[in-house]
């Protein structure tokens, strides 16, 4: 071996590891963006307020967002109880595919009054006597990375206890 191409070979040695330190032979500047997993892009939770409240919770991440179209409440048990609820006003945003639409970014609450179908008739809304200690809440939704990857339809399930009503104390 020479001078030369032992100087070479260690020169290379050197600069080899400090080029790959600073990324110049990775490709990920040319590569397609990365996503979020969808629960990850979208991460929701629920919990009973009270007896006659659920409430609903989509922490939306950075460059991700919801379709105010495409949420869907649904309790399934419960017999004799459905979700009353209106999803508050989005963002306006045309879409590509869907058109007009409203779009939610960062978070969104979704308050859900339980209606008991039995007494409904008389627009007493809630569980009339609290004899429900579940309820099944069953949320639809889906939303889109602003980079351009729209995800399929998600849902998730919920058991959610519901305190129960507080009896008055006794007069000592």
């Amino acid at each position: 071996m020479t001078k030369t191409q032992l100087a070479c070979g260690l020169l290379l040695a050197s600069i080899v590891p400090a080029c790959l330190a600073a990324g110049f032979f990775d490709n990920s500047s040319t590569s397609e963006p990365a996503f979020l997993a969808a629960d990850e892009a979208f991460v929701v939770d629920a919990l009973a307020l009270d007896g006659q409240t659920l409430q609903a919770r989509w922490l939306i991440a950075p460059g991700y967002y919801l379709y105010k179209q495409r949420l869907s409440v649904q309790i399934t048990a419960p017999d004799g109880l459905r979700a009353d609820w209106q999803a508050p006003t989005g963002q306006s945003y045309h879409d590509e595919h869907f058109g007009d639409v409203e779009i939610y970014h960062d978070e969104l609450d979704l308050p859900i009054q339980l209606v008991d179908l039995e007494t409904a008739s008389d627009r007493s809304s809630a569980p009339s006597d609290n004899t429900a200690k579940t309820v099944h809440l069953t949320l639809r939704y889906q939303g889109c990375a602003e980079a351009g990857l729209c995800y399929p339809p998600q849902t998730r399930e919920f058991d959610l206890p519901l305190p129960q009503k507080l009896k008055p104390k006794a007069k000592p």
